[in-house]
């Protein structure tokens, strides 16, 4: 199944909370927004809110986790703030960086683990369609989509492409829906 086999190449390789309206780190870029729960089951008390990049500019592809951010189940809200650019290993060719924003009951998980050295199971919901984007170099070879974002943190939003990738197209980094639900029913971009 298409959304599967993506979620496996992202996670293997690889009302709204007020924000930042830079997309420097260094002033705190601010992504957040709402909670579709598509289980009906209240989320589990020590769910933990990640992003893991994907990193598939070399061999083999990988994630990296860095950014960890908080739940506010009873609002139905989410909040991650970066304060700091992605280490260079969590970017492709050092410069454009994927991320996917994803909820796991997982306590282990530290910066800079792979996802793949965890059980996909303790993964409860993603963000399918949105991604955090990471701009360093824009001269630098990144895909022709990424030429829309500007240098820094940005937020996208999912873009089907009929016979090809995916691509990701600006959106802003307050609307991004958190989906709980089992992976194979998250519909993700298949952006490489």
């Amino acid at each position: 199944m298409r959304t599967q086999s993506a979620l496996a190449a992202i996670l293997l390789v690889a009302a709204a909370v007020a924000c930042s309206d830079s997309n420097d780190p260094s002033s705190g870029f601010v992504v957040s927004g709402t909670i579709q729960n598509n289980t009906g089951a209240p989320l589990p008390a020590n769910t933990r809110l990640l992003i893991a990049w994907g990193v598939s500019s070399g061999s083999p592809d990988y994630s990296y986790v860095f950014g960890e951010g908080t739940i506010d189940a009873a609002a139905g809200t989410f909040r991650i703030q970066l304060d700091q650019p992605p280490p260079a290993l969590a970017l492709n060719t050092g410069q454009l960086g994927v991320g996917i924003v994803f909820a796991t009951t997982n306590q282990t998980i530290s910066t800079g683990m792979d996802v793949a050295d965890f059980p996909i199971a303790e993964v409860i919901g993603a963000a399918g369609r949105y991604g955090v984007i990471y701009i360093g170099d824009p001269s630098t070879e990144v895909p022709n989509w990424a030429a829309s974002f500007e240098s820094g943190y940005n937020v996208g939003v999912g873009v089907d492409v009929v016979d090809d990738f995916d691509r990701f197209a600006p959106t802003a980094p307050s609307g991004v829906v958190l989906i709980i639900d089992d992976l194979e029913n998250i519909d993700f971009v298949n952006w490489t």
